[in-house]
């Protein structure tokens, strides 16, 4: 198997572990359960999660990696995506009203079992929020 064709190591289940956050006060993830799925060329993209306040989200975007900016339905955080295929993982940026709002970097661990993420979300006015995210495969 070529580099190019090789399988990406994100693609899979993954169930949220832990989700350590510099604002705990703030709203934040504290469990949920996020699907990959390759499509041709695109990556599907699944989240069911629920956040520290009790609100319960159902998030779901068709993604092209490479830096085009992609529709999201359902998040708290953005309305648009735009990621990128990095060794191990993926990174992404985010928009909501056509305004950038954060950004996240996810890569997988050598025994393909646990992803763990960085995440940076602009705060309105104020200093921006950061978490660092444990999932591991389902």
């Amino acid at each position: 198997m070529t580099p190019a064709k090789a399988p990406l190591p994100f693609l899979g289940t993954w169930k949220l572990t832990k989700c350590e956050s510099s604002h705990p006060n703030l709203p934040h993830p504290v469990a949920g359960t996020t699907t990959f799925t390759q499509e041709q060329d695109s990556i599907r993209y699944e989240n069911e999660g629920m956040w520290s306040d009790g609100t319960k989200t159902n998030t779901h975007a068709v993604l092209t990696p490479g830096g085009s900016w992609c529709p999201v339905v359902g998040s708290l955080l953005a309305d648009s995506l735009s990621i990128e295929i990095i060794p191990n993982g993926l990174a992404a940026r985010m928009r909501k009203g056509g305004v950038e709002v954060g950004t996240t970097r996810a890569t997988v661990a050598a025994d393909g079992r646990t992803m763990n993420s960085e995440w940076e979300i602009a705060r309105p006015g104020g200093a921006a929020i950061t978490w660092k995210t444990t999932t591991v495969r389902v």
